[in-house]
């Protein structure tokens, strides 16, 4: 059985519960958030009623994986507890003969072992998929793209506040993550700095968000996009500069920019199938007068071609931030050089 959303994923979990769950379970989504987010619901509704849940649940994560070890616990667990978890973490990082290891069990899983194997991706092409496919149930979140991802982490954010009781409009959500940016772990973080900051009032305004949530100045970020999609390299070098200066992370300021090519991105795409300046209005709420038409000016200036190489680059440089120790400060200077050429 196979599900493509968390939501659906957790109806399937209530109508399993409780005894009815699968034995092998395998949670595939690009963003680790929402791997974790459905393990823990899964090992939570697995674990419900055992009297030492915290001695029921291993926790193996590939990027430092024993597997003598692991095929060890599998082999000897279901003598000591009558219900048992196994949770295989960052599986696509698994080597082949790890994969081919734990074939079997998938093939022919133990009736008191649960084993859960989550990962950012697997190829479907594999016995070790097709064979957790045909024993087990799989949810795999598909990847949205951009301009989807932001509507739908907006919603996110409102659904989490009604969850904890706290009012938040739908603006103030999409401002959020904005401002944030499309991190759901940092998102989630910044809502909890919320809870805690308005008390006991239950509705989170602009406002207050504004007042905590400020990541980098918001202006010196708006000066930054509408340089770069002016192609003005040398103001956008002059304020990407004075930002980091300021103490923002590069890591941040890269975030911040991605945000605000895949607004300009939606905005180009709108246009570019025959929509209107108040086509883009109903879509952001927040664009009106001047702004809206800078917006328009700014996203059919540019254009859809440069919008999509853009952002690839974004990514590769966020990429060679994180997995290098190349100077921040070149890396900037070649970011802002690719994006107005």
């Amino acid at each position: 059985m196979k599900y493509t959303s968390l939501k659906a994923f957790e109806k399937h979990l209530e109508g399993a519960n409780p005894s009815h769950f699968s034995n092998v379970y395998m949670i595939i989504s690009k963003e680790p958030f929402e791997c974790k987010a459905a393990t823990d619901k899964l090992t939570t509704s697995l674990l419900k009623g055992q009297p030492q849940p915290e001695l029921c649940l291993k926790i193996f994560d590939c990027d430092s994986l024993n597997l003598n070890a692991l095929l060890n616990e599998m082999d000897g667990f279901s003598l000591l507890f009558n219900k048992q978890i196994i949770v295989i973490q960052n599986a696509d990082k698994l080597t082949q003969p790890a994969r081919t290891a734990l074939e079997p069990y998938l093939a022919k899983p133990a009736p008191s072992l649960y084993l859960i194997i989550s990962a950012s991706s697997i190829n479907h092409a594999t016995n070790f998929y097709k064979k957790a496919e045909k024993s087990g149930v799989i949810l795999e979140v598909p990847e949205l793209k951009p301009w989807e991802k932001e509507r739908v982490l907006a919603d996110w954010v409102g659904g989490q506040a009604a969850a904890a009781g706290k009012k938040i409009i739908p603006q103030a959500c999409q401002l959020l993550v904005k401002q944030i940016g499309t991190d759901q772990h940092l998102l989630h973080n910044e809502l909890e700095k919320l809870y805690c900051y308005i008390g006991d009032r239950n509705e989170i305004t602009i406002k207050d968000i504004g007042a905590i949530c400020v990541n980098v100045n918001l202006e010196s970020i708006w000066q930054l996009g509408e340089a770069l999609f002016k192609r003005d390299g040398g103001s956008a070098l002059r304020i990407s500069k004075a930002i980091l200066s300021d103490g923002s992370s590069f890591i941040g300021l890269v975030k911040q920019i991605r945000s605000q090519f895949q607004t300009e991105f939606q905005v180009c795409s709108i246009l570019e199938f025959g929509g209107t300046a108040n086509d883009v209005n109903q879509r952001f709420p927040y664009m009106k007068g001047n702004i809206l038409d800078r917006h328009v000016q700014m996203a059919r200036g540019y254009g859809m071609k440069k919008f999509v190489t853009g952002m690839q680059l974004i990514d590769d440089i966020e990429v060679m931030a994180k997995n290098s120790v190349a100077n921040h400060e070149l890396l900037v200077e070649l970011l802002i050089a690719k994006l107005v050429i």
